[in-house]
């Protein structure tokens, strides 16, 4: 994985092990996430929807995990947006998500040969592609403030 604060906006998300929100099957414990993510960036105007199905490795075969597709990650016309991966514990679930300004390779280019990057860069999306002009701080924020929303249902 490729992270670049400058670039990107990271959230941990934790949910105690005794919460509804915790959910004992590992892929469906995604899916309330992917959703809310998905109505933050609605609320942006960007017609995000959830990946229900099951993992994708995808054109990189799992190396690069952005070009991956998991449940409940979140996709705009079929390009990822949102990555999510889980640590579970007894404790509970946490979650890490990520955005990307614009999805760039950097040093994992070096890993791929040239077809193979140009395809796994058609596989994922920033929001800046999408017409959002806004900073990492911001899309982090706009996505706590949904999640927080979320947590008080």
């Amino acid at each position: 994985m490729w992270l670049d604060p400058e670039t990107s906006a990271w959230v941990d998300v934790f949910v105690p092990a005794d919460d509804p929100l915790w959910h004992a099957d590992v892929s469906k414990a995604f899916h309330w996430l992917g959703r809310t993510l998905a109505t933050a960036f609605a609320d942006v105007g960007v017609p995000a929807s959830v990946h229900r199905g099951a993992y994708e490795a995808g054109p990189s075969d799992g190396l690069v995990c952005f070009a991956s597709l998991g449940p409940g990650e979140v996709m705009v016309n079929g390009r990822k947006l949102i990555g999510i991966s889980q640590r579970r514990t007894r404790e509970g679930s946490r979650f890490q998500c990520i955005a990307y300004n614009r999805f760039e390779l950097g040093p994992l280019a070096t890993v791929l040969d040239p077809a193979t990057a140009t395809r796994v860069r058609n596989q994922a999306v920033g929001w800046a592609d999408l017409g959002i002009t806004a900073s990492p701080t911001h899309i982090a924020k706009l996505m706590v403030r949904f999640i927080t929303a979320h947590d008080a249902d």
